[in-house]
């Protein structure tokens, strides 16, 4: 099945402010968000947190169970969809083959060199919040504003337009194709990072 990225808009300082606001409302809202409710009574065996339970620890304050520390992560992913912001491009990102596809589009067609999406979107996977370091998923990736136009200024030659993609797709060679594929998701990042510079919002990412 595979891992995937997506990513949302945030302010974190939104975020931050969570953290131990005993908000029984921010809470309620975080619990009611579709994408937090299909895993948050998620259970691993041999490991005593939910990701309900995660969330709970997290808006009161509590102290956090290092060893469930993946479920810290998801509760982070159910604050930030639900506190942040909805990206123009939504389409989840493979990793390791759509993200491959990636690197070699833009170092074949635009001479990209030494840029990976992956790295760009987590870097070392250092978590800005305080939650407990995950040995595993999900993978949580932060940009700031400031990065988000160091990434802009990088790319900023690669334009890429819809007759482009559909002609990618329509083509018979495979190649092609996953050129397609390649350079639809580019155009998407793309336009997620435009959207978040022109509306003051840092951009954080997630893969499980």
């Amino acid at each position: 099945m595979g891992y995937y990225i997506f990513s949302c808009g945030i302010k974190k300082i939104q975020i931050d402010r969570a953290f131990g606001s005993e908000s029984a409302e921010i809470l309620e809202k975080v619990i009611q968000n579709n994408l937090f409710e299909g895993y948050s009574h998620f259970e691993v065996q041999g490991l005593d947190k939910t990701p309900l339970q995660a969330l709970n620890d997290i808006i009161y304050g509590r102290s956090c169970d290092e060893k469930s520390n993946y479920a810290y992560g998801y509760a982070l992913i159910g604050i930030c969809t639900t506190l942040g912001v909805e990206l123009p491009y939504i389409q989840e990102i493979k990793l390791g083959y759509e993200t491959d596809l990636i690197n070699k589009f833009l170092l074949d067609d635009y001479a990209v060199e030494n840029f990976l999406i992956e790295h760009a979107l987590f870097g070392d996977n250092s978590n800005p919040f305080p939650i407990p370091t995950i040995k595993d998923w999900p993978l949580i990736g932060l940009l700031t504003l400031a990065q988000l136009k160091e990434i802009k200024a990088r790319l900023k030659h690669v334009v890429i337009s819809d007759v482009m993609i559909e002609n990618f797709l329509d083509a018979e060679e495979e190649e092609e194709e996953e050129k397609g594929f390649a350079s639809e998701h580019i155009q998407g990042l793309l336009a997620n990072i435009d959207f978040c510079i022109e509306n003051e919002l840092d951009m954080i990412s997630f893969c499980h």
